[in-house]
């Protein structure tokens, strides 16, 4: 099976606690710009949507990336990275179509979800629920709720 995490935008406030939960997880400190989901946000239309890495079943920017730094696990379908062989080419961040890969300037490292291994933060603490995990059979989508994911996370 593969997952990803699925944005419900109609339930998102813009509180960004997803972005602050994703980066303290992986970097044991908070700064949102260090994050691996990013919240858009437009005052002037009202609109506050997480951008999250949609684990896409033919990922542009595993294609794009010129080290197979990106690649896709054959298992859970998670797109991951490696940074150790990354040349920093931003190619995979051209090619993304949903803008949900980005390059940090200051940390020289591309920030995309990896899924926090089976267990995403941002969805276990966001507080309408505007994120949750997505199953991907073929090319139909759902809600997973209670299944055991493996790589050792639960959906629930």
């Amino acid at each position: 099976m593969e997952y990803y995490v699925k944005v419900k935008k109609e339930l998102c406030t813009g509180c960004r606690l997803c972005e602050l939960v994703c980066i303290h997880h992986k970097q044991g400190f908070v700064e949102p710009s260090r994050s691996r989901i990013q919240v858009y946000k437009n005052e002037f239309e009202g609109v506050e949507k997480p951008i999250v890495c949609r684990q896409c079943k033919k990922p542009e920017c595993v294609a794009a990336c010129p080290t197979a730094s990106l690649y896709k696990d054959g298992e859970t379908g998670i797109i991951q990275y490696v940074e150790d062989t990354c040349t920093r080419s931003k190619a995979c961040v051209e090619a993304c179509p949903f803008d949900a890969i980005w390059y940090h300037a200051e940390d020289h490292i591309i920030l995309k979800c990896d899924f926090c291994d089976g267990d995403p933060q941002c969805v276990k603490y966001c507080p309408t629920k505007a994120l949750v995990i997505g199953e991907r059979k073929s090319d139909k989508q759902k809600v997973v709720t209670g299944k055991n994911m493996g790589k050792g996370g639960s959906a629930s």
